[in-house]
């Protein structure tokens, strides 16, 4: 006979499963030939993912970038999927935090769902690759404190704007996607800061700006930071196995 203290841990522990399971998820193959895709939250701590390879599926569970994704079938990033999942227990994102807390939970659905119908098995290693270290450029820092409520990280056409973001997030999040390599925070600051960059977006397209700088130049001038070439270890994710999901 089961104690009420072992009932309360295994209710405990059922509540827990369930906040990283999604309720439903229906996984289609894409037949459109499009080449737009598209990743959208749902209410309730679901997501729709649009036209998406099993490989822009796996980086997304994982949070990691193209270049960390190692091994699988060639079909990994060509066959493409509609997938739609729900669930009812959202992701407990406050209004501090949202940037980093919106997707945890979906993204831990996400492995389960994975793992479930795709038969995804993968492992994780650091290899000695490429990447770029964050620095103080020679002139220093130029920098304001944050003065705003929410992480922010928004980029368009030749401006890229940060609000209340650490050195830590704008190496990894901002720059790491952009460059197409690890970037690593070296610089020492602390805190969190508001900050704009502005720059010319493509040297040989037509702009009614043809002397602004690019993007690195524009970082060092206006933001007082730099990035230095240089190897260190980096985390890999390798696939062990992976198999095509049927339609349902």
């Amino acid at each position: 006979m089961l104690s009420m203290r072992m009932i309360a841990v295994l209710a405990m522990a059922s509540a827990c499963l369930a906040q990283t399971e999604f309720e439903v998820a229906s996984v289609k193959p894409n037949t459109s030939l499009s080449t737009d895709s598209n990743f959208n939250r749902m209410p309730g701590g679901g997501i729709s993912a649009i036209n998406v390879t099993l490989r822009d599926l796996i980086t997304f569970a994982y949070d990691i970038r193209d270049y960390q994704l190692s091994g699988g079938p060639n079909w990994l990033g060509k066959d493409r999927y509609d997938l739609v999942a729900k669930s009812n227990h959202d992701a407990p994102a406050g209004p501090q935090a949202p940037f980093e807390e919106a997707f945890r939970l979906i993204r831990l659905k996400m492995r389960a769902l994975l793992a479930d119908r795709f038969k995804l098995a993968i492992h994780t290693e650091t290899r000695e690759m490429p990447v770029y270290a964050l620095v103080i450029a020679k002139n220093g820092p130029q920098l304001e404190e944050s003065k705003s409520q929410d992480l922010t990280i928004h980029g368009q056409t030749g401006h890229l704007v940060c609000k209340k973001i650490s050195m830590k997030a704008f190496a990894e999040r901002a720059l790491s996607n952009r460059m197409g390599r690890t970037v690593v925070d070296k610089t020492g600051l602390s805190g969190e800061f508001d900050f704009e960059v502005k720059y010319l977006e493509d040297r040989g397209a037509a702009s009614s700006d043809a002397s602004g700088p690019d993007f690195l130049t524009a970082m060092q001038e206006q933001l007082g930071l730099k990035l230095e070439p240089q190897k260190g270890p980096v985390e890999v994710t390798v696939v062990d196995r992976a198999e095509k999901a049927s339609a349902n």
